[in-house]
C-alpha cells in the first residue's frame, strides 16, 4: 500500500512541475521584452539610414580623426540647442513668461589617477603615464559627477566652473609652477567600459584665478541621457597642495543653466512623466539604447548611448485629449466599446545627431528631426 502512495505522489509531482514549467514559458523575462524593443530600433535606424545591414568597417579611424569627429558632433548639438533657444525665445517675445537663470551648486568627486581602481595600469594601448610617449601629463585626477533632483536631463548649461584651487597658482612656495612654461591642463571624458580617454580642450592654467572652466564638458552632457560624467584632468605641473580637496573641504562645481517657463518648461515636465507615476495611463516610457551593448561602437561614434522614449498607456475621458475629437471619441467609447478608444501617442519631439560610418565607409553625420519623444498625449 504505501508503494502505491508512493507512485500516486511520484506522479502528482511530476504533473506539478510540468505545470510550472509550461507557466514559465508563458511569461517571457522582462529582458525578452527589452531584446525585441532593441531589434526594432536598430531596424528602425538602419531604414532611416538606408542600410540594410550595419557597414562592414575594414579600416578604423585614428584616435585624432576620433577627436575631431566627437567635437563636430558636440558642435552640432551646440547648433540644435541653439535654435531651439531661439525658438523658445521667439514664443517668450509673443507673450509668453520670460526665461530665467538658475545656478545649481553640484558637489563632484576628486580623485587621484593612482587611487582610482586600475589607476596603476592604463588601457590596452595607452603606453606608461610616466613616459614620454604618453599625451596625457603625468598628474592626472579623475573627476566624477551625477545628477540631483534638480539637475535633471534636457538642461541648457550656459558656463560651468570648477571651483578647483583653494589659492591663487601665484601662491609662494609652489615652485614646480615658477617655471618659464606656464602650466597647462587638458580635459578628457572617460568613455566605455576601459575608461576610452577623448580630448575635450586643452588650456594654460590662469595664475591668478582659483577657477577651471568645465563648461565644454559639461554643456553636452547635461543636454544628453547620461547619469554621470567622468573626467580625466591632467596637468603638466604637482597641483596637488592647491587643490581645493587637499584641506579636508568639499568640491564645488557652479553650473548656471537657462531655464524657461514657456514651452521650454513644458518640456522639461513632460520628460520627467515618467510611467512609474501614471497608474497605467498615457505616460512617456524610457529605455536606454547603448550603441556599446547592442554591438554598434565600431561604426557608431556619438553618441555612446541615448534613451529612446515612446508613449504607453490608456486614454480614459479628459485625460491628455489632443483634440475635441479626441475628447468626444473618448466619451462614446465609455458609452459602447465599438468605438475605439484614443490612443497614447507622441505630441512633441527632439531631435538628434548620429556620427556615424555610411554604407561606403566614409564618415557622416544624420540629423533624425523627430527621434526623441518629449511628450505624450491621447489621439
Amino acid at each position: 500500500m504505501p508503494r502505491v502512495l508512493w507512485g500516486v505522489r511520484a506522479t502528482f509531482t511530476c504533473l506539478l512541475l510540468l505545470l510550472l514549467l509550461a507557466g514559465a514559458e508563458l511569461r517571457p523575462p522582462a529582458w525578452g521584452e527589452d531584446r525585441l524593443q532593441l531589434e526594432a530600433i536598430k531596424t528602425g535606424i538602419l531604414e532611416r539610414l538606408g542600410m540594410p545591414a550595419p557597414p562592414v568597417i575594414l579600416q578604423q579611424l585614428d584616435q585624432e580623426s576620433i577627436r575631431r569627429a566627437q567635437q563636430l558632433y558636440r558642435q552640432k548639438v551646440a547648433e540644435l540647442m541653439g535654435n531651439r533657444s531661439r525658438e523658445e525665445e521667439e514664443e517668450e517675445e509673443e507673450g509668453a513668461m520670460p526665461g530665467t537663470r538658475r545656478l545649481h551648486r553640484l558637489t563632484p568627486t576628486l580623485l587621484h589617477w593612482l587611487d582610482t581602481p586600475g589607476g596603476h595600469q592604463d588601457p590596452p594601448g595607452h603606453p606608461d603615464p610616466l613616459g614620454d610617449q604618453d599625451p596625457r601629463a603625468p598628474y592626472r585626477y579623475h573627476l566624477l559627477l551625477s545628477r540631483t533632483e534638480t539637475f535633471h536631463r534636457q538642461l541648457r548649461v550656459v558656463q560651468a566652473e570648477l571651483k578647483l584651487f583653494k589659492q591663487p597658482l601665484e601662491s609662494p612656495g609652489m615652485s614646480p609652477l615658477d617655471a618659464s612654461v606656464p602650466p597647462r591642463v587638458s580635459i578628457y571624458t572617460l568613455e566605455g567600459a576601459h575608461g576610452t580617454p577623448r580630448l575635450l580642450s586643452s588650456q594654460e592654467l590662469d595664475r591668478d584665478a582659483t577657477s577651471l572652466d568645465l563648461t565644454v564638458a559639461v554643456q553636452p552632457w547635461a543636454a544628453g541621457p547620461e547619469d554621470t560624467l567622468l573626467l580625466e584632468l591632467a596637468f603638466t605641473a604637482n597641483v596637488s597642495a592647491l587643490l581645493a580637496t587637499s584641506g579636508g573641504e568639499t568640491l564645488v562645481l557652479e553650473v548656471e543653466t537657462h531655464e524657461t517657463t514657456g514651452r521650454g518648461a513644458r518640456r522639461a515636465r513632460g520628460l520627467e512623466e515618467e510611467c512609474g507615476k501614471s497608474d497605467g495611463k498615457c505616460c512617456l516610457k524610457s529605455l536606454k539604447v547603448s550603441f556599446q551593448d547592442i554591438g554598434w561602437s565600431d561604426w557608431v561614434i556619438a553618441p555612446n548611448s541615448y534613451y529612446m522614449r515612446f508613449c504607453e498607456g490608456s486614454c480614459p475621458h479628459n485625460y491628455k485629449p489632443a483634440s475635441m475629437h479626441a475628447q468626444i471619441k473618448a466619451r462614446m467609447h465609455s458609452l459602447s466599446k465599438a468605438t475605439p478608444p484614443p490612443c497614447c501617442v507622441p505630441a512633441g519631439y527632439d531631435p538628434m545627431v548620429l556620427m556615424h560610418y555610411d554604407s561606403e565607409g566614409r564618415l557622416v553625420s544624420t540629423l533624425f528631426e523627430d527621434m526623441l519623444v518629449t511628450k505624450c498625449h491621447c489621439a
